[in-house]
């Protein structure tokens, strides 16, 4: 009977394992978000990641973003790498919007396929809806 080195039995187990591996999870780049995905900031608080994301163009500079859902969520308009506009819908305790040359203030970064608004968007707030504020927000959405 032969017998074979242990050296040999090393490298075949080596070999199988490797080829059994799951494949490894996908990563985001640096700064950016993986596709679906947003991470939103208003007034310093962060509310979590968000899985339900939907980004549209139906024209050929015009990306329509929502984020959430039509109960609470946002929906960002981007032409070409310019913010339009955002509104917030009952979300982290905002419903207000930026509007460019109407109100409140933001710019857009983008990260790869990663967008991330920042500024201010007029509105209430849950706290205290009867009084017009002007809030902090970030947001960073990948398509």
């Amino acid at each position: 009977m032969q017998r074979l080195p242990t050296a040999a039995i090393a490298v075949i187990v080596t070999a199988v394992a490797g080829c059994s591996s799951s494949p490894a999870a996908p990563k985001a780049p640096v700064g950016g978000l993986l596709g679906g995905t947003a991470q939103v900031i208003i007034n310093g608080t962060e509310t979590g990641a968000i899985h339900d994301v939907e980004c549209r163009t139906p024209a050929d500079s015009l990306t329509f973003i929502n984020i959430g859902s039509t109960d609470s969520g946002i929906t960002g308009l981007v032409d070409r790498r310019t913010l339009k506009g955002i509104t917030f819908n009952h979300f982290g305790g905002l419903s207000g919007s930026y509007w460019q040359d109407l109100q409140g203030t933001a710019r857009l970064d983008m990260v790869d396929q990663t967008y991330r608004f920042t500024g201010t968007a007029v509105g209430f707030n849950n706290r205290d809806p009867y009084t017009r504020t002007t809030n902090s927000f970030t947001v960073k959405v990948a398509c």
